[in-house]
């Protein structure tokens, strides 16, 4: 569903009736909302509209409801709203949901309930960002958004109207307006010169990084500040396409978020470099591995296992090294038949971690794994290494399934996650 649709009014009276989702934050709200014609459209001498008229947006309903309980309680919510007001989905003309930025269950779930609804009666669905939906109503053009991890989720405006996404942290932040890209984003020198927050965690870091910003605090956007927002879009006929309909997760790498080569940094301030493992990398390898947590206790033979050639399964191991070709990370993954391999350590070392070693391990992870024609990625995580987890799906990775009990001291479940190689 793109482009040409057009909407109309519905059974339940005048008006159109629309469907609000947000379930990107820490709490979730749904809506409904009649969308009436304030100002007659002037008509051509052959009978047809001649202007689009203007129109007034009533609030009908809007529900809370409780973070992460979206999957039990979100269709539920929906048509407790429609019932109170004598409706029922099928005199719904659209629906605006939040795709994110924000909790990744919460995008899922939202999304995915959104597609049950819209399918069987085709209704057309909006799909908007959270960060536009803030900057709206605070009535500016940027917004930050906490991102938890000391990071926010952030939309940097332009005076031509023009914006971008990205994430950050306050190092990133402060790049920002250094970057190249961010040239042709400029509303003043530097940084934007207003910004609109709901939380005081992204207030607080934006306020760390630039400190000359004005903060516009507002409440937190719900699901009818979505659907006001996005009016204009449904009365022209810009609908989502359902099938390609997914997430705006803003999980990206600092090449794409600054249109330049991302470069992790060592913690001197020293450019990464990235090589092969070899024979006289093991201790330094092995010393990292000990001194972090989480890290996989192999030993001597596993590491000369990894870098030897004939070994099978054959494997793919780098490390990075920084300031005085000290290693400070390091990366091992099986290829397996069928175009398949698997992650099974990435480690940095703690003085270096949150410099973006990881991340540059794992871009040159991939690029060395689809040289050799594989096709994806799998790896298994302790149920109760969060950050880690966290860390993966910034890579990409989604949960593709769990090994109860697989893990002992403590037993824990193992989480199966997946990433395609395009």
């Amino acid at each position: 569903m793109t482009g040409d649709q057009t909407v109309a009014g519905n059974k339940a009276g005048e008006g159109m009736l629309v469907l609000g989702v947000d379930t990107c934050g820490p709490s979730g709200t749904v809506a409904l909302a009649r969308v009436e014609a304030s100002v007659p459209p002037k008509q051509s001498l052959d009978g047809a509209p001649e202007e689009v008229p203007g129109y007034a947006i009533d609030v009908l309903g809007q529900t809370e409801l409780a973070g992460k309980t979206y999957s039990a309680t979100l269709i539920s919510a929906v048509e407790g709203l429609l019932t109170r007001q004598g409706v029922g989905l099928r005199d719904v003309v659209a629906i605006v949901v939040v795709n994110g930025p924000g909790s990744f269950t919460g995008v899922r779930v939202g999304l995915s309930a959104v597609k049950g609804l819209a399918e069987p009666g085709q209704i057309p669905v909006v799909a908007v960002s959270r960060l536009a939906v803030l900057a709206a109503k605070a009535g500016v053009g940027s917004a930050a958004l906490d991102a938890h991890r000391h990071e926010v989720f952030l939309r940097i405006a332009s005076a031509d109207g023009s914006s971008r996404q990205l994430l950050a942290g306050a190092e990133e932040i402060s790049q920002v307006s250094k970057s190249r890209s961010f040239d042709r984003l400029r509303t003043g020198s530097g940084a934007p010169n207003v910004i609109a927050v709901c939380d005081d965690a992204a207030a607080a870091l934006i306020e760390s990084a630039w400190s000359r910003v004005e903060l516009v605090r507002v409440e937190a956007p719900t699901a009818f500040d979505a659907i006001r927002l996005c009016v204009p879009a449904i009365l022209a006929g810009e609908f989502s396409d359902l099938a390609a309909l997914d997430g705006h997760y803003l999980r990206r790498s600092d090449a794409e978020i600054f249109g330049e080569a991302a470069k992790a940094r060592s913690k001197n301030g020293g450019e990464i470099r990235v090589r092969r493992m070899g024979d006289t990398d093991v201790d330094a390898v092995m010393e990292i591995a000990a001194k972090t947590d989480h890290a996989p206790r192999w030993g001597r033979p596993a590491y000369v296992a990894a870098i030897d050639p004939g070994n099978q399964p054959r494997r793919v191991a780098l490390v990075a090294e920084g300031d005085g070709e000290v290693l400070v990370g390091f990366v091992v993954a099986a290829v397996l038949p069928g175009g398949e391999a698997e992650l099974e350590s990435i480690v940095t070392a703690v003085p270096h971690q949150r410099r973006g070693v990881a991340r540059e391990l794992f871009a040159a992870l991939k690029h060395e794994l689809r040289r050799q024609g594989v096709r994806e990625v799998v790896l298994e995580v302790r149920g109760g290494n969060h950050s880690a987890q966290g860390f993966y799906r910034f890579l990409g990775f989604r949960e593709d399934g769990r090994r109860a009990g697989y893990y002992a001291g403590p037993v824990e479940d193992a989480v199966l996650m997946r990433l395609g190689l395009r």
